[in-house]
């Protein structure tokens, strides 16, 4: 099996057995292990470009469960803190009106 590249760019296109040689080179040597985008430069092959940055997984129902149950303890400790702020207000306008 031959790599195929094209002629113009040198681009790595595909492996196969047969290549128009009008428009592709068929070479018999064998891309460096790790490259993502080969490219033959006349005497090897080099990288062109870059490898994707990994995704990271979706999280599980777990996970997004256990992302709810903090958001609701935030949001609860939040109206807890307002309320005691507004507690806190009425009292000063009462009191304060008293003297």
């Amino acid at each position: 099996m031959l790599r195929i590249i094209d002629k113009g760019t040198h681009l790595f296109i595909r492996d196969d057995f047969t290549y128009d040689e009008d428009v592709e080179i068929g070479l018999d040597v064998e891309p460096a292990k790790g490259l993502y985008a080969p490219k033959w430069d006349g005497t090897q092959w080099i990288e062109t470009g870059q490898t994707p940055e990994p995704t990271p997984p979706e999280p599980t129902e777990l996970e997004l469960l256990m992302l709810a149950v903090v958001d609701l303890d935030m949001q609860r400790e939040l109206d807890r803190t307002e309320n005691q702020i507004a507690i806190a207000e009425l009292a000063e306008v009462t009191l304060g009106g008293m003297s």
